[in-house]
């Protein structure tokens, strides 16, 4: 049935309530955020979510992650802080691509009290689209992927200076070639297998090994990296 009243009313450029409330300072973002996180009130969480592009699947993805990062621990702070530097946009795992709904600018930050051993923060992407503040949500478009399903591919650096090597990696998802360059010495995600991992170390009191896990079976071990120079994995053809 069509809402003839809601149609004219957009029309007329009178916008729902919902639309005209939109947080349009960090302040006012901040302060419909708190409340709510503070209210564990998915109602009040989802229209400040930009979900254009969201399949009906995609939006009850994110009603599900929604949930996970409601707590009833104690608020201490809520703040916008930048991207870090590797923050990641673009997924291909499970045979589809997995993308921003809208180019984030920054994360919203929340920081708990008397945390204890439990989740102490939380974060979000957001972005600023016409003058608005709205948290950033993904979509997924299905690649068609017909061969394997994707399993857990792991990379880890461990040692002495392993926060200061250079990590290079191309790896294989859902048939799609990728590469990047990692901050972190160690990371995990969905994908067919790693093409290759590089390690560049600069520092000489390095001492370092790489190592390489599919499904959770090691299928390589290198030796250790002493002072400057680079491990390298290669998978065989």
């Amino acid at each position: 049935m069509i809402n003839l009243p809601r149609i004219i009313a957009i029309s007329l450029g009178i916008f729902p309530i919902a639309l005209l409330a939109q947080p349009t300072s960090p302040e006012e973002f901040i302060a419909a955020y708190r409340t709510a996180m503070q209210e564990r009130s998915a109602e009040k969480l989802t229209p400040l979510t930009y979900s254009e592009g969201m399949s009906e699947a995609d939006k009850q993805q994110a009603a599900q992650v929604q949930q996970m990062i409601f707590t009833d621990k104690e608020i201490d702070s809520i703040t916008l802080a930048p991207l870090p530097a590797d923050f990641q946009t673009v997924f291909i795992q499970r045979g589809k691509k997995i993308e921003s709904t809208y180019t984030p600018i920054g994360l919203i930050q929340t920081k708990y009290k008397d945390a204890g051993n439990g989740m102490n923060s939380t974060s979000a992407p957001y972005a600023v689209i016409d003058g608005k503040y709205f948290l950033i949500s993904s979509k997924s478009t299905d690649l068609g992927w017909s061969g394997p399903p994707d399993k857990t591919i792991t990379f880890m650096v461990m040692g002495r200076g392993q926060n200061k090597v250079q990590i290079k990696a191309k790896w294989n998802a859902s048939g799609v070639d990728q590469e990047r360059i990692f901050k972190s010495p160690s990371s995990n995600f969905m994908g067919q297998f790693f093409e290759e991992v590089t390690v560049t170390s600069t520092e000489d009191d390095t001492d370092v090994t790489l190592t390489i896990l599919e499904a959770g079976k090691k299928v390589f071990q290198s030796e250790p990296l002493k002072g400057k120079g680079t491990l390298e994995y290669k998978r065989e053809s």
